[in-house]
């Protein structure tokens, strides 16, 4: 029963939490739409975590790929500043 749920299932989701709150909140690229934080995965050692996102654009059903690609250098910019305030919220040793 105790490992139904594990450390770093429960650690990806607090990731996600946080990461959506930033994003909406303190993120204020205008080169940013429409994201949303679909899972994150943390590895066993908690060195790293594999965040999957969907892009949508506003007035449209799908975003297209220059969308996506554009919104994927983005994130990747800010991923440093994303991950500085990740670690002052969840005050942990190690910040994925």
């Amino acid at each position: 029963m105790a490992k139904d749920y594990s450390r770093t299932q429960r650690l990806g989701e607090q990731i996600k939490r946080d990461l959506a709150q930033m994003l909406q909140f303190q993120v204020k690229d205008p080169r940013l739409g429409l994201v949303t934080l679909n899972a994150v995965k943390v590895s066993t050692d908690l060195g790293y975590a594999d965040i999957y996102f969907t892009v949508m654009k506003p007035g449209m059903p799908e975003a297209d790929d220059e969308t996506i690609r554009e919104t994927e250098i983005v994130l990747n910019d800010m991923a440093g500043f994303l991950r500085t305030e990740l670690a002052r919220e969840m005050k942990t040793r190690i910040t994925p």
